[in-house]
């Protein structure tokens, strides 16, 4: 049996909360493991924090410590666990777990001792597969992704983006990184990193994540017999043009940071120019 924290970060998703709760106290989900949920809230809101409170099933609520951003939120949890995990659980409100998932999970962490992440297969409300496991996004893979994925999404740079062309869809695969929707994380691994990098409001900290535990030569697993639903980003849907310019901006943060050095200014230009035309052109 393992013990796993699952951590929550809300921001006026109570409702998603509450059935994420009651879905991780079901024996046919949690199976053989004992789960944990600790939730923060990142709303600064009275009435929201007082909805949480009535949720049951969370063993820690922290109260809100402003909106941090996803990752500090995760940092946070992690920091206020009350007590040793075998594994952390990143989870976003709006997943639900199907029965053996978890145990599909944990059961990979034993076949691959060399990892420290672990992504199920995420299926999304019109049943479509999500591409939760990827390649480290390149500047030609980025941009190309960036400008085609609308109008072509069938197009190479996607498809290498998402490793859409190399997955089996029943066996295990090492890849490079995979959705913060929902990742198993080796605990000792997370926090010799410092865990997520906090200067990522939003996005690109499961990417940054990944890349920083590669460095250490710890490896990322696709786990495709764990299915998640995942019902889509409510809680920032509300706000759709501000968080793509957020998109956009963690994009070009994670871009800078792995091709610096001044001999890489052109690149770094080039990449700026193709998010400033997908942000003007393409989502009008």
């Amino acid at each position: 049996m393992a013990r796993i924290a699952a951590l929550v970060v809300a921001y006026f998703s109570a409702d998603d909360v509450r059935e994420l709760a009651a879905n991780l106290a079901a024996p046919e989900i949690t199976g053989p493991h004992h789960v944990d949920v600790y939730v923060i809230d990142n709303s600064e809101d009275a009435a929201e924090l007082d909805r949480l409170r009535a949720v049951a099933g969370v063993a820690r609520l922290e109260p809100s410590r402003g909106n941090v951003g996803y990752g500090a939120g995760m940092n946070a949890l992690a920091e206020a666990l009350d007590e040793p995990y075998d594994w952390i659980m990143i989870c976003n409100p709006d997943i639900r777990f199907e029965a053996g998932s978890i145990d599909a999970l944990v059961r990979a962490t034993d076949a691959h001792p060399d990892a420290a992440l672990w992504g199920p297969r995420l299926v999304g409300d019109d049943g479509l597969v999500y591409p939760s496991a990827r390649a480290f996004p390149s500047i030609r893979t980025g941009v190309g992704h960036a400008l085609f994925a609308n109008i072509w999404r069938t197009n190479p740079w996607t498809l290498r983006y998402h490793q859409s062309r190399d997955l089996s869809p029943s066996e295990d695969s090492v890849v490079d990184w995979v959705s913060g929707a929902c990742m198993l994380v080796r605990p000792e691994a997370f926090r010799a990193v410092g865990g997520f990098d906090d200067s990522y409001f939003m996005y690109f900290e499961d990417v940054d994540l990944a890349w920083r535990l590669a460095a250490r030569g710890w490896r990322a697993v696709y786990v495709p017999r764990a299915h998640i639903l995942h019902s889509g980003a409510k809680s920032t849907s509300r706000q759709a043009s501000y968080m793509r310019q957020i998109h956009h901006q963690s994009a070009q943060r994670y871009l800078s940071r792995k091709y610096a050095g001044w001999h890489l200014a052109p690149v770094r230009l080039v990449l700026r120019i193709g998010l400033w035309f997908r942000r003007e052109f393409l989502h009008r």
